[in-house]
């Protein structure tokens, strides 16, 4: 189903959002008439009525078959007898000359907003402290732990621009990347992911990161459109997420919980305060959790200063087990597979609690019941 219909003779409106990373086409008059009476519809109507003086024929009948939908108006000015009849159509939004790319993305996106929450499923950031925590041996571990049970409904990104490593923990050797999803963000849809992500020997799907050097980090924007997609897609969506400013906060609205990975070392603890703090202050606590990766019961730091530094209880404490680790890595299989012992367990119970927390709060907050709705890939 299309997100994003506009109704207009010019293909300059279509560019305008296909290049902000909204996923809309064109139509006819008559495509919206057909919408008046079909059972779904576009979440938005961009009505193009420039060099007209009244509203297409169909639009009234649109609003009252789908009062969810959004309407966007695009006049040539802001004539009171025409902008009166959208109102009374249910126009939500109204643009006049001279169509700026920002005022139109901006129009569209305030209606997306307040529209009603689509079916989605759980998505699962993790963000490292810093270098060498081990966040994308937790994520991976995780989404195998998760697809355990659930073979080809869960996809894990990797969004580090370049030489990421979950491809090597899962032993895949990806045809295609994140950086090839980003840059045909117009074309992302349930058959797109299905022809571009690797199906790997763990039962997960993987849009991996580039083997090339990329410059710069990834549009926030155009990803977090990437990841509403794979959350109407997969049953569970889990983020390998690099430290970016401009990705953690623009993207990560759509994320189901947060996880902050850590190790007892004094400056990932710095980091990790740092982040857990912004990222609770922008999504709020319940949805940010902290873990301690590679943890020693002897070490100088202690569980309970390690919940001081942070701020918060931290329940998920990974134990150190070097061997096991580096065993994994090197045959490209997950620890949670077939590598008995603590260091899997812990993985398997995290993976567990994580998916298990969301829907035990779900069920307490009715409105939220919709987000564990999912369509197999």
């Amino acid at each position: 189903m299309t997100q994003i219909a506009i109704l207009t003779t010019d293909p300059r409106l279509d560019d305008m959002l296909r290049s902000s990373g909204l996923k809309s086409s064109r139509i006819e008059a008559a495509e919206l008439a057909a919408y008046a009476r079909a059972a779904e519809a576009p979440q938005v109507v961009v009505v193009d009525v420039r060099g007209r003086d009244q509203l297409p024929a169909g639009l009234a009948a649109f609003r009252r078959q789908h009062p969810g939908a959004g309407m966007v108006l695009v006049v040539s000015t802001l004539d009171p007898r025409l902008m009166l009849e959208g109102m009374r159509a249910g126009v939500n939004e109204c643009i006049p000359e001279p169509v700026a790319a920002k005022t139109l993305e901006d129009a569209v996106r305030r209606v997306l907003t307040n529209a009603p929450p689509q079916p989605a499923g759980q998505v699962f950031a993790f963000v490292g402290a810093k270098g060498g925590v081990g966040a994308t041996t937790l994520a991976v571990n995780t989404a195998a732990a998760l697809g355990r049970n659930a073979q080809g409904q869960v996809l894990l990104m990797d969004l580090h621009v370049g030489y990421g490593d979950a491809a090597v923990l899962l032993g895949a050797e990806p045809r295609f990347s994140i950086i090839d999803a980003m840059e045909n963000i117009h074309r992302v849809d349930e058959s797109f992911f299905a022809g571009i992500v690797e199906k790997t020997d763990a039962g997960v799907h993987l849009l991996a990161s580039s083997p090339r050097s990329v410059h710069g980090a990834l549009d926030g924007r155009r990803a977090r459109t990437l990841f509403e997609t794979a959350a109407q897609t997969y049953k569970m969506t889990v983020l390998d997420v690099p430290r970016s400013a401009a990705l953690t906060l623009e993207a990560l609205d759509v994320a189901t919980a947060i996880v902050v990975v850590t190790s007892q070392e004094i400056a990932a603890l710095r980091h990790a305060a740092a982040i857990a703090e912004t990222l609770r202050h922008r999504f709020g606590a319940a949805r940010v959790k902290v873990v301690i990766n590679r943890f020693h019961r002897d070490s100088v730091i202690a569980h309970a200063d390690i919940e001081r530094a942070v701020g918060a209880p931290v329940k998920h404490l990974i134990p150190s087990d070097y061997r096991s680790a580096v065993a994994a890595l090197n045959a490209g299989r997950p620890v949670v597979l077939d590598s008995p012992g603590r260091l899997c367990a812990a993985f398997q119970a995290f993976a567990k609690d994580l998916a298990g927390v969301v829907k035990e709060r779900a069920e307490r907050e009715p409105g939220m019941l919709g987000r564990l709705a999912w369509r197999r890939a």
